[in-house]
């Protein structure tokens, strides 16, 4: 393969000897692809740096020996530094964002419309108040999820087809089911059988956020509990949806962080 250029943002990486590591990027033009970067851990490298949370234009070619990708240069193109208040919890969803593509997608398949959404959201969580960081992962989540073929319904009970009613008494929950693949109304329910139980105001949450832009999921402030939980259940749906069994590191990460973000709440009341 002759040496190629493409625009990326670093998914994973992985140090296998003092100067030199794999790293998996996604390309815009050649979708995720793992590439030997020799030496580029050295301070003497004379290449420009590999920097996480950073859109890169990244040069590489193959080895018809080893039929491994090298990297030969990278240029920095935009740099999301997550300073603003909440930077804990931005690296945070961050790195969910980058996990959950390196886990998902097949290698060398290209998709820039996935590409160009993940820039768009690493430039949105930068940028905005960190009320709404976890109203814009969801909705990152819920737009990933779609785009790969898993697309939970929510406005329609899975098994018959009958519309969510939110007119049932508020001590009712809407029942969600990640094994069936999305919400199972009160006749369809089996016992025995596993749901998430979501209150009305938390059903309306996912429902906005599963047809909203990333704009607008920076205008939806969600608490920490029940953000939670919300994301609990795509994470859940997702494990039976696709057999995914590794759990997601970031977002166990994100909950070690729980009690220091509920104090940062307490305090800025």
């Amino acid at each position: 393969m002759p040496r190629e250029k493409s625009e990326a943002v670093i998914l994973k990486t992985f140090n296998w000897a003092e100067s030199s590591r794999t790293v998996v990027i996604l390309s815009r033009d050649f979708g995720k692809m793992p590439l030997i970067d020799k030496g580029g851990r050295s301070i003497t490298s004379r290449r420009g740096r590999l920097i996480r949370f950073a859109r890169l234009e990244i040069g590489f070619h193959y080895s018809e020996k080893t039929e491994r990708g090298y990297i030969n240069d990278v240029e920095l193109l935009e740099m999301f530094s997550f300073e603003r208040d909440g930077t804990l919890g931005r690296l945070a969803y961050g790195s969910a964002a980058c996990e959950l593509l390196y886990l998902l997608l097949p290698e060398e398949e290209s998709h820039p419309i996935l590409y160009d959404y993940l820039v768009n959201f690493l430039r949105n969580i930068d940028l905005c108040d960190k009320h709404y960081l976890p109203a814009l992962f969801i909705t990152y989540f819920l737009r990933l999820l779609s785009q790969l073929g898993y697309h939970p319904s929510l406005a329609y009970c899975i098994n018959c087809g009958r519309e969510t009613d939110l007119d049932s008494p508020s001590d009712s929950p809407i029942c969600f089911s990640p094994e069936r693949g999305g919400v199972v109304c009160p006749a369809c329910q089996r016992s025995g059988e596993y749901y998430i139980p979501l209150s009305a105001e938390s059903y309306r949450v996912l429902s906005r956020l599963q047809t909203a832009s990333l704009t607008e999921a920076a205008t939806v402030p969600i608490g920490y509990q029940e953000a939670s939980l919300l994301i609990d259940a795509l994470t859940r749906f997702l494990s039976y949806q696709s057999g995914l069994v590794s759990g997601l590191k970031s977002l166990e990460f994100l909950e070690k962080l729980r009690n220091s973000h509920l104090t940062l709440e307490k305090d800025s009341r």
